[in-house]
């Protein structure tokens, strides 16, 4: 369809669109997930071009063969079809293939109004997600997500009408889940945010306003991000708050996008950089943090369906059910001698060291996002395949381990959650066999 500027934006103010012509997927767009804390790499790598979200929800692993472009539509269809996949370090089979994008290192932007228009799949199960993540040219890791729309979540009316949205920040995670009164599967809808750096997210559907969250709740990105999007399909373990495969899930799910356009305010600085820009904008691949702006112009005529989500000022809270997001130990929290040796390189906490009592088990700890340890000083030495947090490139275990030290302490998790980080400790070699790990949020 042709999309119509938004409320508050005219034609002139479009800097992007994407109407997938053609009869394959652009160059610019990749066919895997990836972020800024994985260095373009592909989440969770199978070697074969697949990637994946990791953690114990997905019944899917993405495939480059599931991503398709015919007749001005991109396609990301979930198939049954077996597919072995990595987890967190662990190969994996999985019931479902199916497709993602990524625009990693070309389309990136540091606010403005972008809606998209999607046709979201039917069936229990289906987990469709448009959402946004630090690009090459952010500033740092992982420490961002907004999610415009997640599909398929539960308790609050019919799922094929839920409209479930988020944003992670380092201080901590709001979203909700609103019956839009509508079935979001029947047809295509525009999905949009408004995002004013540094300063407010609005969400919409069809131009109607959903939610807002302003910098007095959270920390609002004032990054350039990436676009992603994920057929996901949620198994058996999300069934609390999401619909899960089952024997009636259909053998095939299509996840239809037949438009994407991002408009700017006039003078609102900042960048947009890649393929199909227009205007003003830069077209150069980012390659260094750039300073985007804090102003733009808000849409302030939308009106709401229903009842908008209330939003009040969080507390640091952990979020299991974002696309990349994976398990969050919920356990009770207590402490332990901080390790000698990170004493003396001055990492000592003054509360000590977290380490949780329940959820995964010690002899699963390399392969695991966290961790249950029975003491951070265990000596023993831990063995298996570890390569990273969420398939980043493993071209050794140390520089991973400090990587994602530095992605930890960045990311809302390190400062507010109870994860652990741990080392496994081999005597004079230890940094070849140490290991660090997170809960995400």
């Amino acid at each position: 369809m042709a999309l119509a500027a938004p409320a508050g934006f005219t034609s002139s103010n479009l800097v992007y669109q994407e109407s997938f012509s053609g009869t394959t997927l652009d160059s610019y767009w990749h066919n895997y997930i990836t972020s800024r804390a994985a260095n373009g790499w592909a989440w969770n790598s199978n070697g074969s071009g697949g990637s994946g979200p990791g953690g114990p929800y997905d019944a899917d692993y993405d495939m480059p063969s599931q991503v398709t472009v015919n007749n001005g539509v991109l396609d990301l269809t979930a198939i049954r079809q077996n597919v072995t996949g990595m987890n967190q370090g662990t190969a994996q089979s999985f019931p479902i293939t199916s497709g993602a994008v990524s625009s990693y290192g070309n389309l990136e932007f540091d606010g403005g109004y972008l809606q998209i228009s999607m046709k979201a799949p039917s069936g229990d199960g289906a987990w469709p997600g448009l959402w946004l993540m630090p690009g090459a040219g952010a500033s740092s890791g992982d420490n961002f997500e907004i999610d415009i729309q997640e599909g398929g979540y539960t308790g609050n009316g019919p799922a094929n009408q839920a409209f479930t949205w988020h944003l992670h920040t380092p201080s901590g995670t709001v979203g909700g889940t609103v019956n839009t009164g509508i079935d979001l599967t029947a047809g295509f809808h525009i999905y949009g945010i408004n995002w004013v750096p540094g300063q407010s997210i609005t969400w919409y559907l069809d131009g109607r306003q959903i939610a807002t969250v302003t910098s007095a709740q959270v920390p609002i990105p004032n990054e350039p991000m990436q676009l992603i999007m994920s057929n996901q399909v949620a198994n058996s373990n999300a069934a609390g708050w999401h619909t899960a495969l089952d024997s009636s899930t259909p053998s095939s799910m299509a996840m239809q996008i037949d438009e994407i356009q991002l408009y700017r305010a006039a003078g609102s600085g900042g960048s947009v950089t890649g393929a199909n820009v227009t205007g003003s904008a830069s077209t150069t691949t980012p390659t260094t943090p750039s300073q985007p702006a804090t102003t733009s112009t808000s849409d302030t005529t939308a009106t709401s369906i229903a009842a908008p989500t209330t939003v009040v000022t969080p507390a640091a809270t952990s979020d299991p059910t974002s696309p990349s997001t994976a398990a969050v130990d919920p356990g009770t929290v207590t402490t332990t001698t901080v390790p000698s040796f990170l004493s003396a390189m001055g990492m000592a906490s003054p509360s000590g060291w977290s380490a949780s009592t329940t959820g995964a088990s010690t002899g699963s700890w390399a392969n695991q996002d966290f961790a249950q340890p029975s003491s951070l000083a265990d000596t023993t030495r831990q063995t298996g395949s570890w390569s990273g947090n969420q398939g980043t490139a493993a071209a050794s275990e140390p520089s991973n381990s400090f990587a994602l030290l530095n992605q930890y302490l960045a990311s809302s998790s390190g400062p507010n959650n109870g994860g652990s980080i741990a080392v496994a400790i081999a005597g004079a070699d230890w940094t070849q066999n140490s290991f660090l790990t997170k809960p995400q949020s």
